[in-house]
């Protein structure tokens, strides 16, 4: 890598997009690749298929293209990306009418399939991820508690798990209060520790 690549890799997402509108198309290159990932799962997990996920991804990178002389530089990028996203996704729901389960073995990142499942993500909160991935049984209860959850529960959820915004930036982008965030996502996380509890694992 470049003595100029690794600097663009050090810039904040706000001083890439600058350099971007700039037409330093580098820059967005370097925005691209760091948010290919949590932004393509987001989008996965809202609509439940990847053929789908990735459709919409395209799109909204291309809105990012597009819309980027509108970026204001006090923004935060993360989250101009995210409501995108979201407003996609939404948009994409309307039109087929449905969603369609994910499922927690399924690969969050098309790149490297086998290590990137739901599954090995849930950490932290979670048993190990070996305690997880050997327990089929438990993925399945995790997947009916997720398949359970109300769609505003269950969007908290996953915009919490890969977007990296605050509770407060989630409760602007829904158009919800953050107490209202913090409540779904306390129903949802207790939702999904008793699916792992009926099967005889703590959190």
């Amino acid at each position: 890598m470049t003595g100029s690549g690794l600097r663009l890799h050090e810039l904040t997402d706000e001083e890439l997009m600058v350099r971007y509108v700039r037409n330093e198309v580098e820059a967005f290159e370097v925005l691209f690749s760091r948010y290919r990932q949590p932004l393509f799962s987001f989008l996965y997990r809202y609509l439940g298929r990847p053929d789908k996920a990735e459709d919409v991804f395209q799109e909204v990178f291309f809105e990012v293209v597009r819309a980027r002389k509108s970026f204001r530089p006090e923004a935060k990028f993360s989250y101009w990306l995210f409501r995108i996203a979201r407003n996609r996704a939404v948009d994409r729901l309307r039109r087929n009418g449905f969603r369609e389960m994910e499922s927690l073995d399924a690969p969050t990142d098309l790149q490297e399939p086998e290590a990137s499942t739901r599954l090995n993500q849930l950490s932290g909160e979670w048993p190990d991820p070996e305690t997880l991935a050997q327990d089929r049984e438990t993925a399945a209860a995790l997947q009916d508690a997720l398949a359970d959850l109300p769609p505003e529960q269950r969007e908290v959820f996953w915009l919490k798990e890969m977007s990296g915004l605050t509770l407060s930036e989630i409760a602007a982008l829904t158009g919800v209060s953050e107490n209202t965030v913090k409540s779904r996502l306390r129903y949802a996380l207790s939702k999904l520790r008793s699916a792992l509890s009926l099967k005889g694992l703590q959190p």
